[in-house]
């Protein structure tokens, strides 16, 4: 009875190295949450990136939001931002984006309360 032990522990071992080692070459893009710090602009209803152009706010009511809250309110991502990556969070292993999912800190372009990490 040891010995069908002794097997299972290895093929469960081993199953679990091969998963690992595949998760470190299948890489996964971070979505920017819903709870980020975004600018909106009023007039042309559309969200920036904290760290915008000045001209694209120029002569605009600028408020500060998150991207939920933006999105329910029928806002749209600045054309201008979302070309220069603002909106695109880092890319992942997927062993990272696993371990992001269950509560551990990993590199990220936000932190968990919304805020950019620049």
């Amino acid at each position: 009875m040891a010995k069908k032990y002794q097997i299972i522990t290895v093929i469960v071992i081993s199953l679990l190295l091969i998963v690992f080692f595949l998760s470190i070459y299948i890489t996964v893009d971070e979505e920017m949450p819903e709870n980020a710090v975004v600018v909106i602009t009023l007039e042309d209803k559309l969200y920036h990136s904290i760290h915008f152009d000045y001209v694209e706010v120029a002569g605009k009511t600028a408020k500060i939001t998150t991207l939920g809250k933006a999105k329910a309110q029928g806002y749209k991502p600045s054309p201008i931002s979302e070309s220069l990556g603002y909106f695109r969070g880092n890319r992942q292993f997927l062993f990272y984006h696993i371990l992001s999912k269950l509560g551990f800190q990993v590199n990220s372009r936000w932190d968990k309360q919304g805020n950019w990490l620049w």
